[in-house]
């Protein structure tokens, strides 16, 4: 029988560990999570239609630098694992796995995306109409898969077997719960950010302390974002190391 999530329980655990080990997790990926955030705000501030080049660089290289950050603190989070040494900026196997499964999980949104371009990019006729009502479909049944599935990416940062079936079968009736606790990891820092993002205005001191705490909110809001999936794996899932490999797990 598939158990449930406690939402409550799960948000206070992954805000309780933020608060009590966020020194740790920032010397983890201080270094990549510098460059991450150095990056974010370079192309805030750069205009990506006369350089388009350097933008893409930006995006690309803040790609490969998120799943170093994410890798680290799930494994932080699940089994413990803090490497030695003052520089994780390592890009292997392990991250490599995690960015394909994360971009696999935002292609679930293709196909609604492309029913709703085409549809607003028709005369509005019956068809369109259809078009866009089939797409919008599309985009909440891939948001459905997309919550579901993303509990893959703690079972690839602790090199746990990768069994789509498995996680959908685990998932079954937490889509709301899981959805849940997401919200509740994320909503806070886009009220923080926007709060703060008003003082931008009143100069560069107040508008650089802006920044600087809006930062720091990132930061502490990204631990609970990582910490409420992992979470969420180990209570659905099961603790890492407990799952036997079948013929439906993914290996590549």
């Amino acid at each position: 029988m598939t158990g449930k999530l406690d939402v409550l329980a799960t948000a206070r655990e992954a805000y309780k560990g933020a608060w009590e080990h966020f020194g740790e997790m920032l010397r983890l990926i201080w270094l990549p999570g510098l460059l991450y955030l150095a990056l974010s705000v370079a192309s805030a501030f750069i205009d990506r239609e006369t350089h388009r080049f350097l933008a893409i660089v930006i995006d690309f290289a803040s790609l490969f630098l998120w799943p170093i950050i994410a890798v680290a603190w799930h494994r932080f989070i699940l089994i413990g694992d803090a490497p030695a040494g003052n520089f994780n900026l390592s890009f292997g196997r392990r991250e490599a796995r995690f960015l394909l499964f994360s971009i696999f999980l935002v292609l679930l949104f293709m196909p609604g995306a492309i029913l709703m371009v085409v549809a607003v990019a028709m005369p509005q006729t019956m068809t369109s109409s259809l078009l866009s009502f089939f797409g919008l479909l599309l985009l909440f049944v891939s948001l459905y898969f997309f919550v579901r599935l993303s509990l893959l990416l703690p079972a690839v940062s602790v090199d746990d077997p990768i069994n789509p079936r498995l996680v959908l079968e685990r998932t079954r009736g937490n889509f709301w719960r899981l959805a849940a606790v997401l919200v509740l990891a994320a909503l806070p820092v886009l009220i923080v950010a926007g709060l703060l993002g008003g003082l931008i205005v009143l100069g560069p001191v107040v508008a650089l302390a802006a920044m600087i705490a809006i930062a720091l909110a990132s930061i502490f809001f990204a631990v609970v974002n990582v910490a409420v999936l992992s979470i969420a794996y180990r209570e659905l899932i099961g603790p890492p190391g407990t799952q036997v490999p079948d013929s439906d797990d993914m290996d590549f």
